[in-house]
């Protein structure tokens, strides 16, 4: 039986959006079967205290693991790109937490990102996730993209990212990942409610060669990004205490897919109108039984 998860869903919904809070390998370093990684089969442990970022796809109860799309973290301050340890969050950009500070109800779901002092809020549509983050401590802002993340994860489970930036406030792309799904491709459609500054990635693969591309500087605001493991990371400068709302919308069969989805769902961004009508679609189909 698969573990219950605390997050944002709606019935029937595609998303499944909840935080992650460990990672944990298949396999160990001699290459044994690690027994602690079906823990995080749904991303999320109680007994743990820091969080890694909001995923976007989870299974229930299905006997196995697998999923864990479209990692986002919000951060301020320094850049850090590498994600850190559960021992060590100040490493990267994991952050401490703590269940005090955690509400959950029906479409909804809020924690306080503790290193950060960002309260992370959370709510979706049938195949859109809608974050709403607001930032107490530092309006210097990075959202991370974290394309490298799995549930179950094995070195080679991602076979091919893509991702593209159409313009400041929107961006496009698909993961593909060969996983208990198989080969398995995700759309996705990235909207921000205020422009971007600036933006990057980093690319994990090695390559021996890259062609014409290596006489650009593709790591810092390059339109097109692709490759087997990528995190990448979006620059905002937005005013203390004023929130920074996020939609993922997800498809699939196509990045138009996921953008159509985007703006038929949520075409606005009143955050919590979609809270009372995630409510709402609960109470529908609860008041059935």
């Amino acid at each position: 039986m698969g573990h219950v998860y605390p997050g944002a869903t709606v019935p029937f919904g595609m998303v499944q959006l909840s935080p992650e809070t460990n990672r944990q390998p298949m396999f160990n370093a001699d290459g044994s079967y690690n027994k602690d990684t079906y823990k995080y089969c749904s991303g999320y442990l109680y007994d743990d205290s820091t969080i890694f970022g909001f995923a976007h796809t989870h299974f229930n109860g299905t006997g196995h693991s697998d999923l864990g799309d479209i990692l986002i973290m919000p951060t301020t301050g320094e850049l850090q790109l590498e994600p850190g340890t559960q021992l060590n969050p100040e490493t990267g950009f994991v952050s401490r937490f703590s269940h005090k500070t955690e509400k959950a109800s029906p479409g909804y779901y809020s924690v306080l990102l503790a290193e950060d002092s960002i309260l992370a809020e959370l709510t979706t549509s049938e195949r859109v996730g809608f974050h709403r983050y607001t930032f107490f401590k530092n309006p210097r802002v990075h959202i991370i993209l974290d394309l490298i993340s799995n549930i179950y994860n094995y070195e080679g489970k991602n076979v091919w990212i893509f991702i593209r930036v159409e313009n400041d406030s929107l961006i496009t792309g698909y993961r593909q990942t060969s996983g208990w799904a198989g080969t398995k491709t995700v759309y996705f459609a990235i909207e921000f409610s205020a422009p971007m500054k600036e933006y990057g990635y980093k690319r994990y693969d090695q390559m021996k060669y890259n062609g014409f591309y290596r006489k650009f500087n593709e790591s810092r605001n390059f339109p097109e990004m692709a490759g087997h493991d990528l995190r990448c990371r979006f620059y905002f400068d937005v005013k203390s205490q004023s929130p920074l709302m996020v939609k993922v919308s997800l498809s699939n069969t196509s990045t138009a897919g996921a953008l159509k989805n985007l703006r038929s769902e949520i075409p606005h961004w009143n955050f919590d109108l979609v809270v009372a009508e995630a409510k709402e679609k609960w109470n529908k189909e609860l008041s059935k039984i």
